[in-house]
């Protein structure tokens, strides 16, 4: 690598604003870290971050607008474009999809799989929707007050919930999932 650092892990909080500079535009906010790697040139790392953006769900013309111009939603997207274009492998998500609409929560949630198959990116998910992650996740780890008090595989936890704090957060995502 030449000395250089990869950055190997990702973590993409609920809340980035903090993490996205305000001064800074969507297409700098991606590209940031190509450059902080100095992978390419500046041409190629804003074709970069552009097909990041779109495939994180924004337009292209949107490259120039600064982050707080950017709904919550938008923000949380450009804040997951920004991790996945340096292709770390792993990625900890912590609450990052509950932000988002089903509709884009799935586009994001495909794109995290194409890099999960084509790149190797190992994913962590921390989330209380655990119908959300258990249509998504091969393992399942519930965890109470620090301490992992269930862990299974995916289609064994939802078959049987055997820690009563699962079958709490499977019911109340159940509840969550119903129309109203």
């Amino acid at each position: 690598m030449g000395g250089r650092i990869h950055p190997a892990i990702q973590l993409i909080l609920q809340q980035p604003a903090a993490a996205l500079n305000p001064r800074f535009t969507a297409e700098e906010i991606v590209a940031e870290p190509l450059a902080i790697q100095r992978r390419g040139t500046r041409q190629a790392r804003r074709e970069r971050a552009r097909e990041a953006m779109e495939r994180a769900g924004l337009a292209r013309a949107a490259a120039g607008k600064r982050a707080l111009q950017f709904s919550g939603g938008e923000r949380q997207r450009l804040a997951i474009a920004r991790a996945l274009v340096i292709q770390p492998k792993l990625m900890i998500l912590d609450e990052s999809l509950s932000g988002l609409d089903a509709g884009v929560r799935a586009q994001v949630i495909g794109w995290i799989d194409e890099a999960r198959r084509t790149t190797g990116l190992g994913c962590l998910v921390v989330s209380h929707d655990i119908a959300m992650v258990a249509g998504w996740v091969e393992e399942i780890a519930v965890m109470d007050d620090g301490a992992i008090v269930e862990h299974a595989s995916t289609a064994r936890l939802i078959a049987e919930q055997r820690h009563p704090l699962t079958r709490q957060l499977w019911e109340a995502s159940a509840a969550l999932a119903l129309p109203s």
